[in-house]
């Protein structure tokens, strides 16, 4: 003879087991999601420093160069102790030319560090993506025959539409022109 008994067979979940199971699920996706959002942040950060700074430096050793390499510079037609300032330099062409002297100048253009080689169209020594905020040329005279120019240049990210994300550089050089 079979004995009835009062056990109870649990086949399932109880109610406050499934909502301690989906509050748990959400805390660990969210966690994750949160995450993923933080981690794209950051690399659009990185990658807004990283412009930025790779412009900069292109930008700074670019006028650097053509100013060791200059012979005197264009007082005419160059803005010194003022934003934006321009730099005009007379510089020697190489040997073959017709002339024997030619002139560059930097300056902005738009939101553009450019540079001007006479008789030819501007180039863009930054990109799109940054914009310079600031180009100041000074002139220091160390001797009658050796001048040095001195730069300020700041740059910040142009894509950057919170204001949170938008990264700026300050540099300052200074490069003596070459002496005779």
């Amino acid at each position: 003879m079979e004995l009835f008994t009062n056990k109870k067979i649990s086949a399932g979940f109880t109610l406050l087991e499934m909502l301690i199971y989906v509050a748990l699920v959400s805390i660990v996706v969210s966690a994750i999601v949160l995450f993923g959002l933080w981690a794209i942040q950051v690399g659009a950060k990185t990658k807004a420093n990283s412009e930025v700074l790779g412009n900069a430096r292109r930008a700074m050793e670019t006028m650097v160069y053509e100013i060791r390499k200059s012979q005197s510079v264009y007082a005419p037609s160059s803005i010194f102790d003022a934003n934006p300032g321009q730099l005009s330099l007379e510089q020697t062409n190489p040997d073959g030319s017709t002339e024997p002297s030619g002139f560059i100048d930097f300056f902005l253009c738009d939101q553009a560090l450019c540079l001007k080689r006479e008789k030819a169209n501007p180039v863009a020594l930054t990109n799109n993506s940054v914009r310079v905020t600031s180009l100041i040329f000074n002139q220091r005279l160390n001797s009658a025959s050796s001048p040095s120019i001195k730069i300020t240049l700041q740059i910040s990210s142009a894509s950057s539409t919170r204001p949170e994300d938008v990264t700026s550089i300050d540099l300052t050089t200074a490069a003596n022109l070459r002496s005779y």
